[in-house]
């Protein structure tokens, strides 16, 4: 197998996968937000922000036998964006911090409506950096 073959267009299986896990963590991130602020349940923001950060810290597990049909380079790279994903979130559920928890995959200068870590990982294997 040729490395450069796969280089330019990385497995529909991978970025599937990965839009389909940044699509949870939004779905969760709403979820939450709808529970703090319409409804005021803390202790439900506290458990929907916590399953965020479980399939953080799980996904590169969730994908890893679709990260090794990625050309070298391009693997370790995804796969070392991945376990600092997973890593944050482990810490943020170590701290048990709610706001950590809330914070991961989104920078300090994030603008609302913008793509976050996950969603820009996903475009920079599509080819479709910012």
């Amino acid at each position: 197998m040729h490395e450069s073959s796969n280089a330019q267009s990385p497995p529909k299986g991978l970025t599937e996968a990965l839009r389909q896990e940044a699509a949870k963590v939004r779905e969760l991130e709403q979820q939450a937000d709808r529970a703090l602020h319409e409804d005021g349940d803390t202790a439900r923001y506290t458990s929907l922000l916590g399953d965020k950060a479980e399939l953080l810290s799980a996904l590169p597990e969730t994908v890893q036998a679709l990260l090794e049909e990625l050309p070298g380079t391009q693997r370790e790279q995804t796969e070392e964006r991945l376990q600092s994903f997973a890593h944050s979130a482990d810490m943020a559920l170590e701290l048990e911090s709610v706001f950590f928890m809330r914070q991961l995959l989104y920078p300090e200068d994030y603008e609302e409506g913008r793509d976050n870590d996950l969603e820009k990982l996903v475009r920079s294997l599509e080819g479709n950096d910012e």
